[in-house]
């Protein structure tokens, strides 16, 4: 998941902000709206998958602490 979040991240948000990065209020283009929605969902995506990520890695340290305990 975190490989998955590095490349949503890589692949599609930082080529958005680099394109973002060059415009003035001159250069703004008419579509910019799609931009910004088209970042904003897969932010929301990289996030969630973030979440999961940290939601399994968190279960399997506690999972395995406790496995240990118990031996």
């Amino acid at each position: 998941l975190v490989l998955i979040a590095l490349v949503v991240t890589l692949a599609i948000e930082v080529p958005i902000d680099n394109q973002v990065k060059v415009w003035t209020s001159s250069t703004l283009p008419s579509s910019w709206e799609s931009f910004r929605n088209r970042f904003e969902f897969f932010h929301t995506v990289r996030t969630f998958i973030s979440l999961a990520s940290f939601a399994f890695f968190s279960a399997f340290v506690i999972g395995s602490a406790q496995k240990m305990k118990t031996k």
